[in-house]
This record gives C-alpha cells, structure tokens and sequence, in this order.
C-alpha cells in the first residue's frame, strides 16, 4: 500500500488540479486544430456572439440580393438577346426595301407574301419566355404581350393616304418590373412589347404587305421610313438594358466585396491560428505529460523514502 505524506499531500493535489485544467487545454486545443474554429458554441466567444450574429444576418441578406441580380442579370440578357435578334431583321427588311425602291422592281419582290413570315418573326421574338415569364408583358409575366390577330388590330386602316399608330395587338400592361438588388436600390427593368420601335416594326411590315399587294410605293416609302424609326428605338432600348445591366454588375462587385469582408470578420473572431495551436498543443502535452510522472513520483514516496 502506498501512503501520502501530509507534507505531500498539498503538493499531490496540486498537480492532479493542473493536470486536470491542463487535460482541459490539451482537449480544447485539439478540437480547435482539427475544426480550425476557436468553439464549436456561440457561450465561447460570447463577448461577440452579438457581432457574429449580426455578420452573419448582413451576410444572408448579401446572399439573397445576388440571388436577385442572377435572376434579373439572365432575364435582361435574354431581353437583350431578343432586341439583337429584331434588330437584325429590321435591318434586313431595309435592305429589301431600300433595294426594292432603287430598283424599280416593287411587283417582282413580292413583299405581300413574305410579309406574314416576318411578322410571324417579330410576333414570337416578342412572345418570348423566360423561366415560364413572359419578357415583353410588363408585370403581367404570365400574359402573352403580343396578338395580331386581335380583330382591334388594324394597322392597314386608312392606307393609302393615313399612316396611325396601332397597338391593339398588344394585350399585357406597361408597367415596370421591380427588385431589390441592394438594401437601398430597387431596380425598375423591363420593356412592354407596346414600346414605340416594336408598333413600328410591325406596322411596317404591315405596310409592307399592303404596298405588295396594291403595287403602292408611297406606302413602301412609309413604311421604310418606319423601319429606320424603329432602328433607332431599338438602339435606345439597347441602350437601357445595357445601362441596367451596368448597375446590376457594379452592384454585384459591392456585394462580392461586402461579403469578403464579411468572411473575414468573422474569420476574425470564430476561426484558430492553426500554426499557433498546433504549437499550443506540443507544449501542453509535454507540460501534461510531465505532471503525470511529478504525480507518480509523489506518489510512489513510502516511509522508508521519508526517513532516507
């Protein structure tokens, strides 16, 4: 039987407290290596929980207005794509036209049955989609925007001699589509099928029939005239969705840098110096592994020992 001297006995409880607490540093310090977080809980940085709380809030909002920049990025761009597309086709139309006018040759073109197709082109580039959405229909995005064959629709009306903007194919509303990109900016975006360039283009190409089919090169003239009308509203709404799409990319740059700090904030306070702990750990274990052999020395001391 091994006996603890009274003089000893403070010295034994001494070193089991520290090695207890030392224990406790060796197992804290592990789990912070193999985590490379400073606690697994809030209660151990809970002079700063607050402040990681509210990163944390700051970054769940970030998280959710890129979430809106993506969606509405994709939808301009496929706007964008469109408005390419008709412009493309406006200026073909006005070659033909251009040409059919220089030449002299308005029977041999046949503009009256090509007509159709085109407008057919125009009709669907404007009725497109997006995710289920319609992108020309201002907020009623589940309304298709465009209806020639609306029995209010009548651009022909008048010709030969009166040229009247007609709208009546279009059945959806004007007004702009929102989103919140940024805690202090709503976006306003979109384009009605209504806008000015898109009546003419199709009016034009009504005009377009209507002169092939009654050999009219007066109304041919007009609707030339209309055609480069509808170029430059087109170039303009280009314009728009490239400037919507500018703010869009810089506000996305602010919340890409917004959320790198962030990070590093709370890098800060939750994340380990993995170097450092590592340290930590081999001097703990050392200093832990000397205790245990001070306790067993304490005690293995006998009377014998004692009296020696």
């Amino acid at each position: 039987m091994t006996f603890i001297r009274i003089a000893t006995y403070a010295q034994n409880q001494t070193l089991q407290n520290n090695i207890a607490q030392t224990q406790n540093e060796v197992n804290r310090t592990a789990i912070q290596v193999s985590s490379g977080k400073v606690t697994q809980e809030y209660s151990g940085i809970a002079s700063r929980a607050l402040e990681v709380s509210l990163f944390e809030e700051d970054r769940r909002l970030t998280e959710q207005y890129a979430q809106n920049i993506t969606v509405t990025r994709t939808r301009l761009q496929t706007v964008d794509s469109r408005l390419e597309s008709l412009t493309d086709l406006a200026t073909q139309l006005l070659g033909q036209i251009q040409s059919a006018l220089n030449g002299n040759n308005l029977a041999e073109v046949g503009f009256d049955s090509v007509a159709k197709s085109y407008q057919a082109e125009v009709v669907a580039l404007l009725n497109g989609q997006q995710e289920g959405r319609y992108l020309f229909s201002g907020n009623q995005t589940d309304t298709l925007p465009v209806d020639v064959t609306d029995p209010a629709y009548t651009p022909q009306a008048g010709l030969p001699g009166t040229f009247t903007a007609d709208t009546d194919y279009f059945q959806a509303d004007s007004s702009q589509l929102s989103i919140r990109i940024d805690e202090s900016t709503e976006l306003q975006y979109g384009i009605a099928a209504n806008e000015p360039a898109f009546e003419q283009l199709l009016r034009a190409i009504s005009y377009m029939e209507y002169a092939g089919a009654n050999q009219d090169k007066s109304v041919l003239t007009q609707s030339f005239s209309l055609i480069q009308s509808s170029l430059d509203g087109l170039s303009d709404l280009r314009s728009t969705v490239g400037a919507q799409l500018d703010i869009i990319d810089r506000t996305e740059k602010n919340h890409k840098d917004f959320g790198t700090y962030i990070s590093n904030a709370i890098s800060t306070i939750e994340d380990v110096d993995i170097a450092a702990a590592t340290s930590r750990l081999s001097f703990d274990q050392v200093q832990l592994q000397a205790s245990y052999i001070s306790l067993q020395r304490v005690t293995s001391l006998t009377l014998l020992d004692f009296i020696r």
